[in-house]
């Protein structure tokens, strides 16, 4: 007889997406979590491909582990996304990650992923995420978190 043990990193992976995921619908006004995870994978994947790959996987790395997969799904690391030289561009990207049935504004999916990663992130890798995305979305993530835009005054 096969004994039903839990593997506890699948268990605790799965706790941790499911809060981002809650959380992120949340920040969405979305309260149907398979909905907030596809908005939530597709904000990632427009963020990861605007990042140097080593980048990408530092991101990557503080993500929940099964958040970890989707992001890396369908990621193709040589593939030299287009570059985005304005909001509206950041928001064609977003829809065309969404395909049809989009569900939510592309604004309101990457400010609510803004948010999250605030959160949720290292206060140093935000600062390098913040640092190196093009300017359209530096933009974005200082207006959804304002707070954060790095005012380095503040700390004096």
């Amino acid at each position: 007889m096969i004994k039903d043990e839990k593997i506890e990193a699948f268990e605790s992976t799965l706790q941790a997406s499911h809060a981002w995921i809650n959380e992120y619908g949340a920040k969405l006004g979305q309260a149907h979590p398979p909905l907030a995870f596809r908005c939530l994978r597709a904000a990632l994947h427009v963020i990861r491909d605007r990042l140097p790959v080593a980048e990408a996987a530092a991101l990557a790395a503080q993500l929940p582990m099964l958040l970890r997969g989707a992001y890396y799904e369908g990621w193709r690391p040589m593939h030299k996304a287009p570059r985005i030289h304005d909001a509206n561009e950041v928001y064609q990207a977003v829809s065309n990650e969404l395909g049809d049935g989009l569900g939510a504004r592309p604004h309101d999916v990457m400010r609510a992923l803004f948010v999250v990663l605030e959160d949720h992130v290292a206060p140093g890798e935000i600062k390098k995420l913040r640092g190196i995305l093009p300017q359209p979305l530096r933009e974005m993530w200082s207006s959804a978190v304002p707070s954060a835009a790095g005012d380095t005054h503040a700390s004096r």
